[in-house]
């Protein structure tokens, strides 16, 4: 009895190992694909001529807006696709997803695939062509450090100083968001609201994030701003109450293309 007893616990084992390692195989396969193409067809278009480039456009309502052109071949994938973030120096280097709530791409990669690691994903709530004062994206704990894996290493104030700037670029505009707050919370912070009721009340809660961070930086934030949010788990597979989050000011890029 004890032989088979052993062998099962060795077998269950073994196998939530080997699932373990094939989600990590899985999610690293997919974000070289989704980068590959990125990559590509921003060098096309530094390479081309810009009376050469193609906008697609896209109506809303009575506006034609344009679509920055980067994410021509990610839209003819997934039109769930809203933007990118990355980290220079880091694996964060991610395609932002969004559905019509904040549960489908906890599982699913960026064809809308089945996936453990899932994506990197904005908020339903939040609207990338008229920013929301608070724009927050979610995304896995990996312990490769892709996806969020690397939010807690801005809890260091070395760490920080190093990467102060991420990059976020949505369908229509570029941003450099300048890290100003991170730290370790509870759920029972509600730090994920979209937007405020009046100014005060904004203002009550950049100053109740400044005083929970861990890390101090130089940057003026006032309710006249908008913020990024970075949330993920303690734990890439685990989910407690436990989040990691870090927060940005948006600053909008003029050298957009």
């Amino acid at each position: 009895m004890l032989t088979f007893l052993y062998l099962g616990v060795f077998l269950f084992s073994a196998f939530s190992l080997a699932k373990y390692l094939y989600t990590y195989y899985e999610t690293s396969k997919s974000l070289k694909e989704v980068q590959a193409i990125y990559q590509a067809t921003l060098t096309a278009i530094e390479e081309q001529p810009s009376d050469q480039i193609v906008e697609n456009q896209m109506t809303d309502g009575e506006s034609t807006l344009s679509i920055r052109p980067q994410f021509n071949e990610l839209l003819a994938i997934n039109p769930n696709i809203v933007g990118w973030i990355s980290v220079d120096g880091t694996k964060l280097n991610n395609p932002i997803l969004q559905a019509d709530n904040n549960d489908f791409y906890l599982n699913h990669n960026f064809k809308d695939q089945e996936s453990r690691a899932g994506s990197v994903f904005m908020d339903y709530r939040n609207n990338t062509l008229d920013m929301n004062q608070n724009t927050i994206l979610y995304g896995h704990a990996m312990k490769n450090d892709t996806m969020f894996g690397s939010l807690n290493n801005y809890l260091k104030q070395d760490y920080v100083d190093e990467h102060p700037i991420i990059y976020l670029d949505t369908l229509y505009e570029g941003y450099d968001i300048e890290v100003f707050a991170a730290y370790e919370t509870t759920i029972d912070f509600y730090y994920i609201e979209t937007d405020f009721k009046s100014r005060e009340a904004y203002q009550q809660f950049l100053e109740e994030v400044q005083e929970r961070s861990s890390i101090q930086m130089n940057v003026g934030i006032s309710p006249d701003d908008k913020i990024l949010t970075l949330s993920t788990c303690k734990d890439s597979v685990m989910s407690d109450d436990h989040r990691f989050v870090v927060q940005g000011k948006l600053v909008k890029r003029s050298d957009v293309k």
